[in-house]
Parts: C-alpha cells; structure tokens; sequence
C-alpha cells in the first residue's frame, strides 16, 4: 500500500513538474521560434525592398513583448527603438482616438452637423455640406473623392495655412453622392476634423491630441507638430531615385497631424498599441476611451441604403484581409519618405506595429509587405507571395529612355538644321508630324497628373519619373519645335532648288 502511495505521489509529482515548467518551456520556445521567423521575413523584406531602416516590435497590454531595428536613419547614424519616424495615416486611428475623447465629454456629437461648428464649411453646395456629421468624417463616407487629398493636404512650407483655412479648397469639389452613401478613403476628411476640433476646443489640434491622447498613452517622444519635429530631430525619410534609396523627402506639414504628420519612435507607437489593447485604459488605470467608444470605432461602417460593409470603421480598418487577420484591427499610413502600420490582433491580445524610413507610392506593395507577412506570421499564417516592384521600374526607367531618346533626337534635329531638306512636301508633313507626337509624348502623360495632382505632389510622391517627364517634355518640345522648322526650312529649300537648278541631298 505504502509503494502504491509513493508511485502515486511521484506521479503526481511528475505531472505538476510537467505543468508548472514543461509547458511554459514549450510556450516560451514557440514564442522564441515566432518572433526569430518574423525577424527573419523582415530582414529578408528589408533588403528585397532596398529598405535603409526599420523598427519593428510585437506588443501586449502592458508593452512590447519582442521588438527589432536595423539599418541607418537619413543621417547614416544607426537606427533604434529611439529612432524617430512618421507614420503617414496610422495617424487617422489616434486622431480618431481624439476625437471620441471629446464625444465622451460630451463637447462633440458623433451626429453634430460639421457646418455647426464651421460655418464656413461648404462642400458640395450649402445642401450638401449642411448634411455632413462628423461620424460621416471619421469613417469617410463624407462623399468626398480620394482626390480631395491633393487639394488639402500635404503642405509643405513653412507658412502651412491652419486646417479652418484649408477647407475652402474643397467648397468646388463635386460629391460621390449624398453623406452616408459612398465610401471614399481621403486625409481631406481627416484634415476637416482637425477644423472641427480646433473650432471645439480653442486649442491647436496637436496640442489637444498631445493631452487628449498622447501623454496619457504615454507616448511621451510623440511628434505632432513641425517643433516636436525639431525636438526631436527627425531625420529625412528615403524615396528611391531610379531604384536606389536617397534621404530627400525632408518636409513637414506643421498642421498635418489628424491624417498623416504624426510620428515618433518605437516606444512611442508601441504605448498607442498598449492602449488600444488596454481597450483604452491607461496604465495606471486611467481612462483614454470607453469600452463603448472602443466598440463603435471597431464596428464596420454600412453604407446606406444597402448595407453593405466599408471595411473602415471610425478611424480603423476592420477586417477585409484574409484569415488568420481576418479579425485584425489595423491601419497604414505613408509620407514622403516613411511607411508604418500597426496591426491590433484582439483574439490574441497582441499587436505588431513596424515603421520604416523609404516609401513611394509605386512600390507601395513592396514595401508595406514587410507589415502585413509579419503580422500573418505573429497571427499563426504564412506570409504571401511578395509583390512585384515592376510597377515602378517600368514607370521609372520607361520614361527614363522616352527622355534620353527625345534628348538625343533634339540634339540630332538641331543638327540637322543646317542641311536644307528637299523631300517631297507630303514626306517633310509626315517626318514633322511624327516627331511633334513624339515630342508629345510626355505632355500626355504629364499633364493629366499635374491636373490631378498639383506640380508640387508630383514631385513630392514621385521624384525621379517627375525629373524624368520634365527632361522629356523639354526635350520632345525642342524637338518637334526643331523638326517644324526644319520642315518649313525644306520648303523653302526645295524651292530654291527648283528655281536655281541644283541639286542636294534630301
């Protein structure tokens, strides 16, 4: 009996050994074995993608849980966990987290006209613009286009007119339909929100968004405004020049941080993930938003009168990616020169946030693929098939070579100007007609995207195919102006041919 007792108690023993340490140990290994196969991706998208320098972290409740940086920041000094960058439109989120915090002092409604509280505020028409809430702000079915962006945002002087200021430029902007009913993604909803909230509180936007949000999120080294900036001496982002990443994009929009000018480093994006994890609890047991308030900026917007889903919440993606994220609370967000993401991960009580210092908007796929395949690898998924970065070479080195054909062809033309050319008159039309659409070639291409986009976002987003558009729009205009002349010079030539009786080559 006494040895069926001590068998007994040995096994018991060995049972409990197994569940205070052995599966803690597996735990703590699958864990180690995670975090070692997302640092792995990251590296590899880093160097796929010509990234100079990340940070990245996988965060819990009370913080980061593992966290990596690598690579230089614009300056060439090694980037850190204290390295600042910006995080384009994950500003929406802790702008939208401002804004529920005002709706929860009741200073705000969700359904306030917009006009209320900016009587100069006419998109639309007067009719238009008197339906627009504020809910229609945050979850972007205004009916303003993604256009509108360009008309508003991204200004880049040092005398960046305040948002109230802005808003004008959008009075002539013409709907996607009636408030409520067509989904559109553009910081133009976000930059009139910052309006309201100024309009609300009397305060700057960043200075309510530093005490609102910021500071008890503890994202104590958070840059919201251009002398934060300064502060903390944010570095220049990287945009690719004909392929190779260079540290220009180095301006700031002093009023830019409801829709994409707010930043910080990786401690500083972290504690905004912490918070949100916390469903909007401080850590020291304050409140930043309501579980209410945490619900409704989750939910999936509808649009009316069909019900079907927006995959944007109050601020929030939701949903709208495949599983193991299908449940994923999430957003990106980029600038000149910078890219982040955050991914909330609710089921698990995890997050994963990454910035990086290099982004363009045609290999916007490349690059952001870094945070998506490592929040599939945290969720327990595979990361999918990298996307292609042909967009951009074909785009870059396609108007590249148009350039240097028609630089070549200006400088053969004029050449050519001092031979008289006695070709036939319906031959002399052809050749002329043919390098003048040559020549306008990059008037095609060029005119309509500085009609859309405005000559200084054109260059801002795409540098090297607008260096590359300019030369080629010189160049064709030369030539096809070179090629007319020599074809009126050949007229005349020819005449002079006819009348005198020489002869000379055509």
């Amino acid at each position: 009996m006494r040895d069926r007792l001590r068998h007994a108690a040995a096994s018991v023993a060995a049972l409990l050994f197994c569940l205070l340490f052995c599966v803690p140990v597996a735990s703590a290994s699958t864990g180690s074995d995670r975090y070692a196969a997302i640092d792995a991706y990251v590296r590899d998208r880093m160097e796929a993608t010509h990234v100079p320098g990340l940070s990245y972290a996988v965060v819990g409740p009370d913080g980061p849980l593992h966290q990596r940086s690598w690579g230089t920041d614009g300056r060439g000094g090694p980037v850190t966990a204290g390295t600042p960058f910006l995080w384009g439109s994950v500003a929406k989120p802790v702008a939208a987290t401002g804004v529920m915090a005002l709706v929860q002092d009741g200073r705000l409604g969700l359904d306030d006209r917009v006009v209320d509280h900016l009587p100069g505020f006419r998109f639309g028409g007067t009719a238009h613009a008197a339906e627009v809430t504020v809910r229609h702000l945050l979850d972007q079915t205004a009916g303003l286009p993604a256009s509108a962006t360009f008309a508003v945002a991204d200004c880049l002087s040092a005398d960046c007119p305040r948002p109230a200021e802005r808003i004008g430029a959008l009075d002539d902007v013409r709907p996607l339909g009636p408030p409520g009913t067509a989904y559109a993604y553009t910081s133009a909803n976000y930059l009139v929100l910052a309006a309201v909230v100024e309009a609300v509180t009397g305060l700057p936007f960043a200075e309510h968004l530093r005490r609102a949000v910021l500071d008890p999120a503890g994202m104590d080294g958070a840059i919201a405004d251009a002398a934060s900036a300064r502060k903390r001496d944010l570095p220049p982002g990287h945009q690719l020049l004909w392929g190779l990443p260079s540290a220009i994009a180095d301006g700031y929009d002093d009023h830019g941080a409801s829709y994409g000018y707010l930043g910080g480093d990786l401690n500083d994006l972290a504690a905004f993930a912490s918070l949100q994890l916390r469903s909007g609890r401080t850590a020291d047991g304050g409140t930043v938003l309501t579980p209410q308030s945490v619900r409704l900026m989750r939910r999936e917007g509808e649009l009316r009168p069909t019900g079907a889903g927006t995959g944007y919440g109050l601020g929030w993606r939701v949903g709208g990616l495949d599983a193991p994220l299908d449940g994923a609370v999430w957003h990106t967000g980029a600038t000149f020169g910078y890219s982040a993401m955050i991914f909330l991960l609710p089921e698990q009580g995890t997050a994963l946030v990454l910035h990086q210092n290099l982004h363009g908007l045609l290999h916007d796929g490349a690059v952001m693929q870094a945070g998506f395949g490592a929040a599939r690898l945290l969720a327990g998924g595979d990361p999918p098939a990298a996307p292609s970065a042909s967009p951009y070479h074909l785009a870059v080195w396609g108007t590249t070579v148009l350039a240097l054909a028609l630089t070549a062809a200006a400088v053969r033309s004029a050449f050519l100007l001092r031979r008289p050319s006695l070709a036939s008159p319906p031959r002399r039309a052809a050749v002329a007609a043919a390098w003048i659409l040559a020549g306008a070639l990059p008037w095609i291409v060029a005119v309509p995207l500085v009609v859309q986009m405005g000559p200084g976002h054109l260059w801002n987003w795409f540098p090297d195919i607008s260096t590359a558009l300019c030369a080629g729009a010189v160049a064709g205009a030369a030539t096809a102006a070179l090629r007319l002349v020599r074809a009126v010079r050949g007229a005349s030539g020819r005449q002079a041919f006819r009348t005198t009786g020489g002869d000379g080559a055509s």
